[in-house]
Parts: C-alpha cells; sequence; structure tokens
C-alpha cells in the first residue's frame, strides 16, 4: 500500500505549471532540489494542474502521472529521474514555439553573446560546459538549448544539469575536489548562477571526443551545418516548420564548427582562445 504524500509543491517550467510530490521527506527534498530553478512556486490550491508523483507501492517506487501508474523501479533514483524527465518533456511539448536543440548552451564572460555545445549523449558536452562555467561562462541551459526562431536569443532553462561519474572525475581538478552542494542528489548539480539577460548565438560546435594529441576546430561548410542542426533537433516532428526555418538562419547568421575534443583543459584553453579571437574579428568586422 502507498504510503501518503509528504507535500506536493508547485512548479513552473517555462509557463507549464505543475503540482510534484513525493513520498516521505528524503524524497520530496530530493524532488525539491533537482527541481530548484523551477520553484516551489504558489500556484493556490492546485487542483487544476497536472500531477505528477514518486510514491511507495508495488516492488519498490511508482512513478504516477495525474494518478495513474506510468512506470516502476526498484529504487529512489530511478524513479526521481524519470519523474524530472516526464515533468521537463511535458513542459517542453507546450513550447514549440522556441526550437529545442539537443545542447548545452553559455553565456560568454565579457559580453551577450551565446556558444551552444551540441551533440550526442556522452559527447562530452556537459563536461565541457562545467569546465567553462569555471572560466566565467554562464549557464544557459545543460541538455536542451532553447532558441527564439526569429532573434536566435538563447532562453535561460534551469534544470539541473545531469552529471555522470566520468563527468566528476574530469572536472574534479578543476573544482578543487568540489562540485555542487551537499543537497545536490547523485547525478545532478544545480548552477549556483544562471544567465539573466537572453542572448543571441554566435556559435555553434558539434562535440566529439577523440582521442587524439591535441583538440580540433574544424569549420563546416553550411548544408553539413543544416543537417548536424537537424539531426539534434529535439521538436523537428512537432514543429517542422519552425525547425527547418530556424536551421537556416543559424546557418546563415552563426559561425559553425565540429569540435574534436581530447584533454579537457587543453580543449577548454583551445575553446576560450578560438571564442576570443572571433569576436575580436567580428568587433572589427562591425567597426569597418
Amino acid at each position: 500500500m502507498s504510503q501518503l504524500i509528504a507535500a506536493v509543491d508547485g512548479y513552473d517550467l517555462l509557463g507549464y505549471r505543475a503540482a510534484v510530490g513525493a513520498t516521505g521527506f528524503e524524497a520530496q527534498a530530493a524532488v525539491r532540489s533537482i527541481l530548484c530553478g523551477f520553484g516551489p512556486v504558489d500556484v493556490g490550491p492546485g487542483l487544476h494542474l497536472p500531477r505528477f508523483e514518486v510514491t511507495t507501492g508495488g516492488k519498490g517506487w511508482q512513478l504516477r502521472v495525474d494518478g495513474s501508474v506510468v512506470q516502476e523501479d526498484a529504487d529512489f533514483h530511478s524513479a526521481l529521474g524519470a519523474l524530472e524527465w516526464y515533468v521537463v518533456a511535458a513542459a517542453l511539448s507546450k513550447r514549440n514555439d522556441l526550437f529545442q536543440l539537443h545542447g548545452a548552451a553559455l553565456c560568454l564572460p565579457t559580453q551577450r553573446a551565446g556558444i551552444v555545445l551540441v551533440g550526442d549523449s556522452g559527447s562530452g558536452k556537459t563536461t565541457l560546459a562545467l569546465a567553462l562555467m569555471l572560466r566565467g561562462f554562464v549557464p544557459f541551459s545543460d541538455d536542451v538549448a532553447l532558441i527564439d526562431p526569429e532573434t536566435l536569443e538563447l532562453q535561460t532553462m534551469r534544470r539541473a544539469f545531469h552529471v555522470s561519474d566520468d563527468t566528476r572525475r574530469l572536472v574534479k581538478p578543476l573544482t578543487f575536489g568540489a562540485l555542487g552542494s551537499e543537497d545536490d542528489p547523485d547525478g545532478y548539480f544545480s548552477p549556483p548562477q544562471w544567465a539573466g539577460q537572453a542572448a543571441p548565438v554566435r556559435w555553434l560546435l558539434f562535440v566529439e571526443h577523440h582521442l587524439q594529441r591535441d583538440p580540433q576546430i574544424v569549420p563546416l561548410a553550411a548544408p553539413e551545418a543544416a543537417t548536424a542542426i537537424l539531426a539534434q533537433a529535439l521538436n523537428l516532428s512537432r514543429a517542422p516548420r519552425l525547425a527547418m526555418a530556424t536551421a537556416a538562419r543559424l546557418v546563415e547568421r552563426c559561425s559553425t564548427y565540429r569540435f574534436l575534443t581530447s584533454d579537457l583543459e587543453a580543449s577548454v584553453a583551445m575553446l576560450q582562445q578560438h571564442l576570443t579571437g572571433s569576436a575580436g574579428m567580428s568587433v572589427e568586422r562591425a567597426r569597418r
């Protein structure tokens, strides 16, 4: 028999409001930790809101959406991950006014300009993003870059970073052994600061991890860049016209590269040098 829900909180994810709860105070604290970028917020009684709950029951933990069991897991950590995925996916499904790209997005430290690290899961996007954040870059999002289709400005998505053990191992020397707070559940990191203002995308880098000695930044031709963008578009099937039009604008207005990474510190140093040089060239062209 399921226990009583300890508490149900309201959250606001890009305008999508939901009630989210869990059985037990420790479980509820974990939910609040990974969703801290979205609340809790005051939603009143919340009876009209979609409801997501992780409860004890069956053979371990059950994820319920509006009262129906949609997934069962033996351990809480798996159930927590499923809860977070369902809530975020539901929110993103309501925002097809924005182009959604599988990538980590950051704002440069010294100017209002954005960079998106695009790539498959496991390519090293999050690791690079965290290393850049330690150099002064400010995050818009991890895993899903939200782009206004007209202005190409990045929007902030305060979703907790998904951090693997390998990422923690690689970033540990740069953080002097610490990444996140004790309140972050295993596998998650909630940045203390997010980008507070939208910024246009200036660079798109398609990240691939290679074992070569030195990292490389290779320019992409327009057709190859457009194909690569659409391959990583998360709402291509839901909003095909918007996705294709935005991809065309990104190719036209942004610098696109394949980024072959190797050693983390060397990769970050090369990327910083490249972005600084590109920014300087952009300023010089504007003066002319």
